[in-house]
């Protein structure tokens, strides 16, 4: 009878393991042209808090491609792209995701969507100092929320 419960209780010690290993991991990919660059967690931007994917720098580059996505949480990703000051760039806007999303930036009057596989291309200036905000109209307040920032 001892021996049984023993043996229970390693089988369980071991399934409860196995299984918050299982439930506590992670991973991180990147399937755009974008880069590899992912955050964990949330980081500030304007008044909001944006699901964090990443910083990746765009500096003397004329495109980009910033992804839309919802697996695991809605962000952009990179969820910041930095450049210089006045910086222009196109911007492809892809829709990774299996959700409608927007690509907004109110001061500079972009605002596009792109169903789920698409894609929009946005020309964008960088800011002369400091940060301009993008977001998704639709999923803004559950962290969808990036920016442009000086370099």
């Amino acid at each position: 009878m001892r021996r049984s419960r023993l043996l229970m209780f390693a089988v369980l010690a071991a399934t409860t393991v196995l299984l918050a290993g299982a439930c506590s991991s992670s991973s991180a990919s990147s399937s755009s042209g974008a880069g590899s660059a992912s955050g964990s967690g949330k980081i500030t931007i304007g008044t909001d808090q944006a699901n964090d994917h990443g910083t990746q720098d765009a500096t003397g580059k004329s495109s980009f491609q910033i992804d839309a996505n919802n697996d695991n949480g809605f962000y952009f990703n990179p969820t910041v792209l930095t450049g210089s000051a006045n910086q222009s760039i196109t911007l492809e806007i892809k829709n990774v995701g299996t959700s409608e999303h927007n690509f907004s930036i109110d001061s500079q009057h972009v605002n596009v969507t792109m169903q789920p596989g698409g894609s929009e291309q946005v020309t964008v200036t960088f800011p002369a100092s400091g940060t301009v905000e993008f977001y998704c109209s639709f999923h803004r307040s559950l962290g969808m929320v990036g920016e442009l920032q000086v370099a």
